[in-house]
């Protein structure tokens, strides 16, 4: 049975495990699709907001609202600068193997990843979509979601749905024998991650100690491909 930590999500969990302590953040930027958070050591951590409003009285405060969506945000990519430097069991590499996902029979995947979908495309594997802040035609209605997640044998999950309090409620209705991905660049590299039900392969980010560069794309308004040349892209998985 699982622990009471364990069952707690994971913004909380981490909050309890690592606490908040803005007096050693030397630089934080607020852009228009991430929040980016430089520690005094040079660490560098990111979370996409995706339309949320963030307040950062958090940084002046250091008392955090974890039911305060924009505080969230802060604290997502706050624990992704201080703990995904120091996982030492990380890997190298992209999500996409061809071989490895046409093992699936239904791949479900939240959030919309474009160039991964395209990679799927082309290798002609089959992918369920859901996007609840995208009005694509290929998109499956959200309400649909339950059903699909609960015929799943894998699932590729956006990293942002720790930071709006989606995660817990997305992997619970995952059948017991099912693979999930957890994918985007927010992500929190660390072990307690696969404490959560069927995670199996954590895909994240590293940028180079003291990247100011890093800030200064997400201060102008860039998202994940503004700054994909300045980020490492790195994995840990469960097995």
């Amino acid at each position: 049975m699982d622990s009471p930590d364990i069952i707690k999500e994971p913004i909380q969990r981490f909050y309890d495990l690592a606490g908040f302590d803005p007096a050693v953040i030397a630089r934080w930027e607020i852009g228009e699709k991430y929040v980016g958070l430089m520690l005094n050591n040079g660490n560098i951590g990111v979370c996409a907001i995706l339309g949320q409003e963030v307040d950062d009285s958090i940084l002046q405060s250091g008392v955090p609202d974890l039911n305060n969506p924009g505080h969230r945000i802060i604290l997502h990519a706050w624990f992704n600068a201080l703990l995904n430097y120091n996982m030492r069991e990380v890997h190298n590499g992209d999500i996409f193997d061809p071989g490895r996902f046409s093992l699936y029979g239904k791949i479900v995947m939240i959030g919309s990843f474009g160039s991964l979908l395209e990679k799927f495309s082309s290798a002609g594997i089959a992918v369920d979509v859901f996007d609840r802040l995208s009005e694509e035609e290929f998109l499956i209605p959200m309400r649909n979601q339950p059903e699909f997640l609960a015929s799943a044998d894998c699932v590729i999950l956006t990293g942002t749905t720790v930071s709006n309090n989606t995660f817990t409620e997305i992997i619970g209705h995952t059948p017991e024998k099912c693979d999930i991905f957890l994918l985007g660049p927010s992500n929190i590299i660390h072990q307690a991650m696969f404490g959560y039900r069927n995670i199996r392969v954590v895909f994240g980010s590293r940028f180079r100690k003291g990247d100011a560069e890093v800030l200064d794309l997400i201060r102008d308004g860039h998202g994940t491909k503004g700054f994909l040349k300045n980020l490492n892209k790195v994995y840990i998985s469960s097995k």
